[in-house]
């Protein structure tokens, strides 16, 4: 019996190269699509640290004119009723007092930084310390300055708004046997 030889033409190994180069081709695409999003990723991460930078080099200035407020009203007062008085009368705009801490926004584009510094007492150092620097998105929707009424019912009941009754349980005989039985006699 005689072995059959399979041979390849020309034709075949034009057929495989056309493969390769096609498969060379799509990953040469994906490659640069892949580079391009790397590069608007890029570009959009800087961005957003430069606005945070940005906002926090804002909240430096403005802990600096509370800072001259504070020196300010510890020049004037040495009890500490009488300095937080005085404070609370010196603070920078955009600025609010409460027990001690003094709280402010900082924003920049749809960027915000939420800040809060506690108060020391007259003649203490620091005459701050920071006790919130959350930095986040600026509310996207307002409130129209109407109040949302929840008419839905209960929290966690259902949904009709109504309350139901509790289930009651069977009563048993007062003979001591259960319903559809007789006593044996």
């Amino acid at each position: 019996m005689k072995k059959q030889k399979i041979a390849f033409g020309p034709g075949a190994a034009s057929l495989i190269l056309i493969a390769v180069v096609l498969a060379l081709s799509v990953l040469t695409v994906l490659t640069m699509v892949s580079a391009r999003n790397d590069e608007a990723l890029s570009s959009r991460s800087t961005e957003t640290r430069q606005k945070a930078y940005g906002l926090f080099a804002q909240a430096e200035r403005s802990l600096a004119k509370l800072d001259a407020a504070l020196v300010s009203a510890g020049k004037e007062n040495a009890d500490a009723p009488a300095y937080f008085a005085a404070v609370e009368e010196q603070l920078p705009e955009g600025m609010r007092m409460e027990d001690g801490q003094v709280f402010w926004e900082e924003k920049a584009g749809d960027r915000m930084l939420e800040c809060a510094v506690r108060l020391a007492g007259p003649g203490e150092s620091p005459r701050t310390r920071w006790t919130l620097h959350r930095l986040g998105e600026t509310e996207v929707w307002e409130n129209s300055g109407e109040e949302f009424e929840d008419d839905s019912g209960d929290e966690f009941g259902d949904d009709s708004g109504e309350e139901s009754a509790p289930e009651e349980e069977p009563e048993e005989p007062a003979d001591g046997t259960e319903d559809g039985e007789e006593e044996a006699g």
